[in-house]
């Protein structure tokens, strides 16, 4: 017998938000609020790799309003910093809640990304 359509497991609501702006000629900010996660990770990918192209010299990826970040979310990281590497851009990461900290020390990336603790720290100096 199929299992009732009450057994089976629901695909949570994605919540995610982010907007790409630039707030000046040398920073590109790419803004998340919200979860991270792998049904999040494409929306998120698709709004800063597809940014990086016409970006600024330093891309600021601010984290501080991130509840969830999940392993899918460092993948789109990564690869970012792999790209920006590859057209002479900086991807600088805003961090501060545990769930993005404890993350990437775990993964040990954290020496690998630029970071800093709040936005004004991260947009100083980019001229």
């Amino acid at each position: 017998m199929a299992p009732s359509r009450a057994t089976l497991p629901s695909v949570p609501e994605a919540r995610l938000s982010v907007s790409v702006t630039a707030p000046s000629e040398t920073v590109t900010l790419c803004a998340l609020a919200g979860e991270v996660d792998f049904y999040t990770a494409d929306q998120f990918r698709s709004q800063l790799i597809g940014s990086l192209s016409t970006a600024a010299s330093l891309v600021v990826v601010d984290l501080s309003q991130v509840t969830f970040f999940g392993v899918a979310g460092l993948h789109v990281l990564v690869e970012a910093r792999a790209w920006a590497g590859h057209t002479d851009r900086r991807i600088r990461l805003v961090t501060g809640p545990r769930c993005v900290d404890r993350l990437l020390e775990v993964a040990g990336d954290t020496a690998s990304f630029d970071t800093a603790a709040n936005l004004a720290d991260a947009v100083l100096g980019a001229a």
